[in-house]
């Protein structure tokens, strides 16, 4: 399933494995948790490796996207699990329990069962019983699939700074390019088993490392040419000048997000010209244009405005962006 991963999960940050279906993320996850033995290589934890050590005495915590919550316990009852098992004196397990839910919100829920709470308060009940034993690792896999959209974008930020208050290494599985970049301190983006890129939200947002990673995050812009040597490459829309130079005579790829590009640019910019509009689509706070020019179609995002643009379809009009926007992969 895996081929050749090596990577390494730094201390208190928030490590988000982005990639689709069967690219291996969750594979990493059960290796790390010990779910499953690997076939070969080493996970190390300070420096000892941990493989042959059971689930029970790793000092991680998984928090499941089905939650796993024991329907016949109430909410104080899942959360102290934990301590309980342990043999944590039953005073200790009820103040740590209090505590715990206070830090996730469900103060009021102790005495509540698993089916008398909503999806994101379930949610939370597992997170307060991966947390209550202060592991040094808090695995998450998918954990946000099953929430509708609003409720996701609000777990999102709770996560975040849930993971900042208590200081513990998160290490969570998606296929979700937005949550990578809302919550992540680095993305690893995997394809067929390996990684392709590690970097902050940023670097992978608007610097991929390759084609895939470029059509896989986001909706980039991506126009073929040919390197020119110079930092410009020859593409069907003209000359385009980039902030990097790849060999003359290589074939790249320009890749431009679609914020990136405007309409009617102001004069300075380097990358400049003429492209009809096709279509314009409403989507709340921004507006998504798509633009033709030398057989290639072309999307911008720009803010909406009230009213609408201030053009139409069937218009031709000056569109442009900045060299530093523009980024070169190879083709």
């Amino acid at each position: 399933v895996l081929h050749g991963v090596d990577l390494a999960v730094r201390d208190g940050e928030f490590l988000v494995v982005l990639g689709p279906s069967g690219s291996g993320k969750t594979t990493i996850l059960r290796l790390i948790g010990g779910f499953v033995a690997p076939s070969a290589g080493e996970i190390l934890l300070d420096g000892k490796d941990i493989a042959p050590v059971p689930i029970n005495r790793r000092p991680f915590n998984t928090v499941f996207q089905d939650y796993a919550l024991f329907p016949h316990m109430n909410v104080a009852e899942n959360v102290g699990y934990g301590l309980m098992v342990r043999g944590t004196k039953k005073a200790v397990v009820r103040d740590r329990v209090r505590e715990t839910l206070a830090l996730v919100a469900l103060g009021d829920f102790a005495g509540r069962l698993p089916s008398q709470l909503s999806g994101g308060q379930q949610q939370r009940v597992a997170l307060a019983r991966a947390i209550i034993c202060e592991p040094r690792l808090i695995l998450l896999d998918e954990p946000l699939g099953a929430l509708d959209a609003e409720l996701r974008r609000q777990m999102q930020g709770f996560l975040k700074q849930l993971q900042r208050e208590i200081r513990t290494t998160f290490l969570f599985i998606t296929h979700d390019q937005e949550e990578a970049v809302t919550m992540a301190d680095r993305v690893c983006v995997m394809r067929d088993g390996g990684i392709v890129q590690i970097g902050s939200p940023e670097e992978v947002y608007y610097r991929p490392a390759t084609e895939y990673v470029a059509r896989f995050f986001g909706d980039n812009n991506l126009v073929e040419g040919v390197a020119a040597g110079d930092g410009s490459v020859d593409t069907a829309l003209g000359r385009l000048t980039v902030p990097a130079s790849a060999p003359p005579g290589s074939r790249v790829l320009v890749v431009v997000r679609p914020e990136a590009i405007l309409i009617d640019p102001p004069l300075g910019l380097t990358n400049r010209l003429e492209a009809t509009v096709a279509e314009i689509a409403f989507a709340g706070p921004a507006t998504q244009v798509l633009l033709r020019a030398g057989g290639i179609v072309l999307r911008a995002r720009l803010p909406s405005r009230v009213g609408g643009l201030a053009v139409a379809a069937g218009d031709t009009v000056t569109i442009g962006w900045n060299a530093d926007e523009g980024h070169l992969v190879a083709a």
